[in-house]
């Protein structure tokens, strides 16, 4: 895990994880667009920014595991770029919904599931 590092807006992986590198933006949005950046700075996926069944405009949370490589990754950017296009679809076609406190609990469980298991492989 060293050097790696986990752009999150899950307040839950943020206070799991303290002994590790994590970026926290504000917004699905930003945490994409943070990982596109970084694999443009040569950092590689190391999971996968759609993992899990729940579709990406769904699930208000997400975080990506990234590690540095010595150049460009471009199966990492053809990945990142895809699950941005995914997000902006499905963003596109349903409108934004507001959850209750328990949804976002839930929500964020499901994230925070998704990361340990990227870090246990």
């Amino acid at each position: 895990m060293k050097d790696q590092v986990i752009i999150t807006n899950n307040p839950r992986v943020k206070k799991e994880f303290q002994d590790l590198k994590i970026d926290f933006v504000n917004n699905l949005s930003d945490v994409y667009s943070k990982s596109r950046n970084l694999v443009h700075q040569n950092w590689k996926l190391v999971s996968h920014p759609l993992a899990g069944s729940v579709k990406p405009a769904q699930n208000p949370y997400r975080s990506i595991i990234l590690a540095p490589s010595n150049k460009l990754d471009f199966y990492s950017l053809n990945t990142i770029e895809n699950a941005i296009q995914k997000l902006n679809q499905f963003s596109k076609n349903h409108k934004k919904r507001e959850y209750s406190q328990k949804i976002k609990d839930d929500y964020q469980v499901i994230d925070l599931t998704l990361i340990n298991s990227a870090l246990k492989n």
